[in-house]
């Protein structure tokens, strides 16, 4: 299919939803749960909120919503690093690696990452590779450490040529029995047509999913609503949601959810975090600062990116720490700009241009959806 970039009149389109099973603890339980890099996020949100004054601002999404999902991905994140020094502390007896792996400080993180590109093939236990993996994910490209990042390059290539491996092996058996987990990878995605049922059903929410109007934000359900009704991609391993009964089609809490539909815990799905954990190894993935989408969107139009792909946007601290917190899907082109339309739930939007939106964020993905 050749995919072409037409103008489409029309404005405001976005794409958002939280974290998604649900979220049980307040705010201030959140905050008193805090860590350095929640300090740090309350830090810069004063030292911005002394510069802004505009108070009649619009937002995407809700931001006590937003807040309290951002505290609670830098409380995990924050766990998890430690997790990450506790590991490459048995190859390297340094007494202040757990302080580095945390640090607010660059050149302390690049530190880490190299160290953990060093000592990685020699970790024999899978699952403490995959926390230094996540580790170089979450940091490799912000921090700029260009060993790192084709370490990581490198590793994300051995995964998709297992996964080539895994696919043709299932479609040699069985008479082309294909099991759950590789469906949405054997599934074809039609962007044009998911970026139009955005379009057109922004301000739409279907009986068949849950709407999430009145607790959490809707960003994420309605992304993958419309890569699923929209672009046929096939419900698949963790990323799906199935209705049980029609006693909460509006949730009002986790245990209304939990009635009402079946899905992961957590779950792609709804959870914006865990939706670029499943969907960005699957995925190309173009990824940018703010900065860099401003000063060259232009060259950054002329990429293979088109409707249908999502747009993930996030917020961050110290510069380099950055965590998804929104979601919006490609509904059309601003050919005049060389600038991308987006939709999507929480504040509904139809076709809102991403130099608009992403105003409030400090790093952008393009996911382009197999």
């Amino acid at each position: 299919m050749i995919k072409l970039k037409k103008l489409i009149t029309g404005f405001s389109c976005l794409v958002f939803l939280i974290s998604a099973v649900p979220v049980s603890a307040s705010p201030s339980e959140i905050i008193n749960n805090s860590n350095k890099y929640v300090e740090q996020y309350f830090k810069e949100k004063t030292e911005k909120s002394l510069i802004e004054t505009n108070s009649e601002k619009v937002y995407l999404v809700d931001p006590v919503i937003e807040e309290k999902n951002m505290i609670e991905a830098l409380n995990y994140y924050y766990e998890e690093d430690t997790k990450v020094a506790n590991v490459i502390s048995q190859a390297y007896k340094d007494p202040e690696l757990l302080v580095k792996a945390t640090s607010l400080k660059k050149e302390d993180r690049i530190e880490v990452v190299e160290k953990i590109v060093s000592v990685f093939k020699s970790v024999e236990d899978r699952a403490h590779q995959q926390l230094l993996e996540e580790y170089l994910g979450r940091y490799s490209y912000n921090l700029g450490n260009q060993l790192s990042i084709d370490f990581l390059d490198s590793l994300n290539q051995v995964t998709k040529q297992e996964s080539v491996i895994d696919i043709n092996q299932e479609k040699s058996k069985n008479n082309l029995l294909i099991t759950t987990d590789l469906a949405e990878t054997l599934s074809t995605y039609n962007g044009t047509a998911a970026g139009d049922w955005a379009y057109n059903n922004y301000n739409k929410y279907s009986t068949n999913f849950p709407a999430f109007t009145a607790w959490g934000s809707d960003c994420t359900n309605f992304v993958s609503q419309a890569m699923h009704v929209g672009g046929g991609k096939q419900m698949a391993g963790d990323w799906y949601v199935t209705k049980k009964n029609s006693t909460y089609l509006v949730p009002k809490s986790a245990a209304e959810l939990n009635h009402s539909w079946t899905l992961s815990d957590p779950s792609p799905w709804i959870s914006v975090v865990q939706f670029t954990k499943y969907w960005g190894p699957k995925s190309v993935d173009h990824s940018m600062s703010k900065i860099h989408y401003r000063d060259n969107h232009t060259s950054v139009y002329g990429r293979t990116i088109y409707k249908g792909d999502v747009v993930v946007l996030s917020k961050g601290i110290a510069g380099f720490i950055t965590t998804p917190t929104h979601l919006m899907i490609i509904s059309g082109y601003d050919t005049n700009t060389k600038d991308f339309l987006l939709a999507g739930h929480s504040n509904e939007r139809q076709a809102h241009p991403l130099l608009t939106a992403m105003s409030d964020y400090v790093h952008i993905n393009f996911y382009e959806i197999p």
